[in-house]
């Protein structure tokens, strides 16, 4: 799938990439960003790194190259991912409150299913994803809504206790020395929590009960000074305006 794209629209790519080169700041990372970028909105079905540097390389012999840059800037580069992601977000929350505003923000799960044990975070757990419990990485997330949209404009890998307490495993999965075990709903907390100080349109906010049977959880957001609506074990929902 390809895009095209308006005077417009080009201006408003041009000014976006721009946006998240100024973070990026070195200049390696902001040609490496733009590429990828690019090859993710370009031609080709494939989406990976190889069929991106691929389409993105002068001549076939230097794919291998062009991949390897591409795999340092994903991988090994020093860079923020939160300030890449308010950036992103900013840009797209701006264009939903063009049409109408946010009235809610929403916190749940993503469960993406794995076969090995391996990859960060993977272990048998509950996702709603499958509807079952089986092999996965969780992620909670937060997402903007307005009456008929809706943007992510957060989320973070939950890395269980058996991970956290295995720093052999975790160091074979690249998982940095300062990440520690954190329950989903400090992970759900900690998004609202940034997503705050960036200066997000507020709204009510909605999680299910894994995070609104939690005191503490309940707790930061009323310090934080949003509304929210929560599900508790005994399936009913109150609004509580702090």
């Amino acid at each position: 799938m390809s895009y095209e794209f308006t005077g417009d629209a080009e201006r408003r790519l041009e000014r976006y990439v721009s946006e998240i080169g100024d973070v990026l700041r070195n200049k390696k990372r902001r040609e490496s960003f733009a590429m990828y970028f690019l090859g993710l909105c370009g031609e080709g079905e494939r989406k990976s790194v190889e069929p991106i540097a691929a389409r993105a390389a002068a001549e076939p012999a230097a794919t291998r190259a062009v991949t390897e840059r591409l795999l340092h800037f994903l991988v090994d580069s020093q860079w923020d991912d939160q300030d890449v992601r308010r950036v992103a977000a900013r840009e797209a929350i701006g264009a939903l409150l063009e049409r109408e505003p946010i009235d809610s923000w929403v916190i749940d799960d993503t469960g993406f299913l794995k076969q090995g044990t391996k990859s960060p975070g993977v272990q048998r757990q509950y996702t709603g994803t499958a509807g079952k419990t089986t092999n996965c990485q969780l992620a909670p997330s937060l997402t903007l809504c307005t009456r008929t949209s809706e943007v992510s404009v957060d989320m973070d890998l939950y890395i269980p206790q058996s991970w956290a307490d295995d720093a052999k495993r975790c160091a074979e999965a690249r998982i940095p020395d300062e990440v520690r075990f954190r329950a989903k709903w400090q992970i759900g907390l900690d998004m609202v929590r940034r997503a705050v100080d960036a200066g997000y349109p507020p709204g009510l906010l909605l999680a299910d009960s894994a995070y609104g049977d939690v005191g503490a959880f309940r707790a930061g957001v009323r310090e934080l000074g949003l509304d929210y609506a929560l599900d508790v074990k005994v399936h009913t929902r109150v609004r509580i305006v702090c």
